[in-house]
C-alpha cells in the first residue's frame, strides 16, 4: 500500500513536471535584448489619424494668437477693477474695456523698474509671462503660469495700481 502511494505521488510529480516543460516549449521565448520592430507605415488606422490630428492642433505648432492674449489681459484687468469697486458707474465703465482702448506690454525680471515694483510688493513673485496692462486711470501687473497667447486662462497673480489725484493724496475707490 505504501509502495502504491509513493508510486502514485512520483507519477503525479512526474506528470506535473512534464506538463510544465511542454508548456514552456510551446511559448515563444523573447529575450530582453530583442527589440520587436514594427512597421508603422504599413498600418493605416485610427491611431495614425488621431496622432496626425493631435500633432496639427497642438498649441506649440500654431502661431501665437494676439486675440487670446488680449482676452486674457482684459479679463484679468476687469476682475481686478471689479474686486475694488462694484458701483454702477464702474460696472458701466468696465463694459467699455476692449482691445482698442487698452495698452499692454510684456515685462521681464531684468527690468530695474519691475524689480523695484516687486520689492515694494513682496506678495508677488516673478514668472515667465508677466505683463503690464493700462486702461484709463488703472494700471495692472498680471502674471501667468503659461503663455497667454496659447491658452485661455486666469492670471496667477495680478496687482492693480490707481492713478492718484496728486503726489500726496491717494484716493482708493470705495469698496
Amino acid at each position: 500500500m505504501e509502495l502504491l502511494k509513493k508510486y502514485s505521488l512520483t507519477l503525479i510529480l512526474f506528470f506535473v513536471v512534464a506538463v510544465s516543460i511542454s508548456a514552456q516549449d510551446t511559448k515563444p521565448q523573447n529575450t530582453p535584448n530583442e527589440v520587436i520592430q514594427e512597421d508603422h507605415d504599413t498600418k493605416e488606422g485610427k491611431d495614425k489619424e488621431l496622432f496626425e490630428y493631435y500633432y496639427k492642433t497642438r498649441p506649440e505648432n500654431l502661431p501665437p494668437n494676439k486675440a487670446k492674449l488680449e482676452y486674457n489681459l482684459i479679463k484679468s484687468l476687469k476682475k481686478e477693477i471689479l474686486s475694488r469697486d462694484y458701483s454702477k458707474e464702474n460696472l458701466e465703465g468696465i463694459k467699455k474695456i476692449d482691445a482698442t482702448n487698452i495698452q499692454y506690454e510684456r515685462v521681464y525680471r531684468e527690468s530695474k523698474w519691475l524689480r523695484g515694483f516687486m520689492v515694494q510688493n513682496t506678495h508677488l513673485s516673478y514668472g515667465e509671462f508677466m505683463y503690464v496692462v493700462k486702461y484709463d486711470k488703472y494700471m495692472c501687473f498680471v502674471n501667468f503660469d503659461v503663455n497667454p497667447e496659447m491658452y485661455l486662462q486666469q492670471s496667477r497673480q495680478s496687482q492693480l495700481v490707481f492713478e492718484a489725484k496728486d503726489r500726496f493724496e491717494i484716493v482708493i475707490p470705495k469698496p
